[in-house]
């Protein structure tokens, strides 16, 4: 990479950094009156379960913990802290002495008190993000860098940009294409830079995307799925008063969910594309889209293959939980929940197979020179 691409790709990736900053600081869409009650780190000193009634492998009841805070204002101090549970294992918790909790403190007429929110992990999930960033910008340096600052601005996003949306009532396909767009735009500039390559990457990545939407809206209505399957559906329309189209919000999820591998493949395309053109100057454009094609059908494989062990590795339980009853085949595919996620794969996998040559043909289109037609004697 030549120092004046170099320098501003630098420039650009501070000016983004603003940004995320400055994303970081947005309202957020909704304030909880329970926020405004502080929330520390605290350690476990002792546990009291004898009020826990223990239900097979879950408990009901209250846990009584000794805790020491370890920030906020009253920091040092110790105090009682009660940990409630509903004999639900997804969100129940357990602490033993010597742990670290979050919890929220309380200050009455009797004293500090506190109840107990969780084991505190962000410490951990700090190191490990740490660590990979580290690893990104010293391996990949200003590149590193960029994939970096795109990953937190993809956070942001989400959080801070489509969310809100979503919970005004805007359309959700239409939101996710924006958001989509945004970031893709982004994050390709990010990582490649201002350059030609970074331009033939988005564009293969936007045509599949488009693809992706249309396929996902077409057969999730001919399969009949309504978004039923959606995780806290019903506490959400609880939420927001019935106001969120919940079929075109799972519609919205299956393309977002496989942005991600459009971009990757897409920029992979555009690479060696933009390599082949850079050692023959002279390649016609025929030529370079067999070669984005010879490229394509390399990565298609293994990228869908990727795909799909990443959705059933997310769902691995719920098929050892369905084999384990010995339910049919036939009633598995046809259940709504495991339907929306053949769908998922699929027409991420789709989205695969046509992001390859869109990315070629673009970059055949765009790289290589036009060839003039030889008038009618010449040789």
């Amino acid at each position: 990479m030549r120092s004046k691409d170099k320098k501003r790709n630098w420039i650009f990736c501070v000016v983004m950094g603003v940004v995320c900053v400055l994303m970081a600081f947005l309202p957020e869409v909704a304030e909880s009156p329970s926020a405004e009650v502080p929330r520390v780190k605290a350690e476990i000193l002792e546990v009291d379960n004898s009020a826990l009634m223990p239900l097979g492998l879950v408990y009901s009841g209250v846990q009584h913990a000794t805790v020491r805070l370890l920030s906020g204002d009253h920091s040092g101090e110790i105090v009682s802290a009660d940990n409630y549970m509903n004999a639900a294992l997804d969100k129940d918790k357990l602490f033993s002495p010597g742990d670290r909790a979050l919890v929220m403190v309380h200050e009455g007429e009797t004293g500090l008190s506190a109840t107990l929110i969780d084991h505190y992990r962000m410490d951990l999930q700090g190191l490990l993000l740490a660590l990979f960033g580290l690893l990104l910008v010293v391996f990949g340096g200003v590149t590193g860098m960029g994939a970096l600052i795109s990953l937190f601005a993809s956070v942001l996003a989400v959080w801070k940009l489509l969310i809100p949306l979503l919970l005004k009532g805007v359309s959700p396909i239409w939101s996710a294409l924006f958001l989509v767009v945004l970031l893709t735009a982004m994050i390709d500039f990010l990582v490649a830079g201002f350059t030609r390559r970074a331009v033939l990457a988005m564009l293969g990545s936007l045509l599949g995307t488009l693809v992706t939407c249309i396929l996902a809206v077409v057969f999730g209505r001919l399969l009949k799925l309504d978004g039923g399957s959606l995780p806290y559906l019903v506490p959400l329309l609880s939420q927001t008063s019935m106001t969120i189209n919940v079929r075109e919000l799972f519609f919205a999820m299956v393309f977002i969910a496989n942005s991600g591998a459009l971009m990757d493949l897409s920029m992979d395309i555009a690479s060696a594309c933009e390599e082949v053109r850079l050692h023959h100057p002279g390649i016609t454009r025929r030529e370079l889209l067999k070669s984005g094609f010879s490229v394509g059908r390399s990565v298609i494989g293994t990228m869908t293959t990727t795909l799909m062990l990443a959705y059933s590795g997310s769902y691995l339980s719920m098929m050892m939980y369905f084999a384990g009853q010995g339910t049919p085949i036939i009633d598995i595919l046809n259940y709504k929940y495991i339907a929306s996620e053949i769908l998922t794969t699929l027409v991420g996998s789709f989205g695969l197979v046509t992001v390859a040559p869109f990315t070629a043909l673009v970059s055949s289109l765009l790289l290589a020179p036009r060839q003039k037609r030889a008038l009618p004697g010449e040789e």
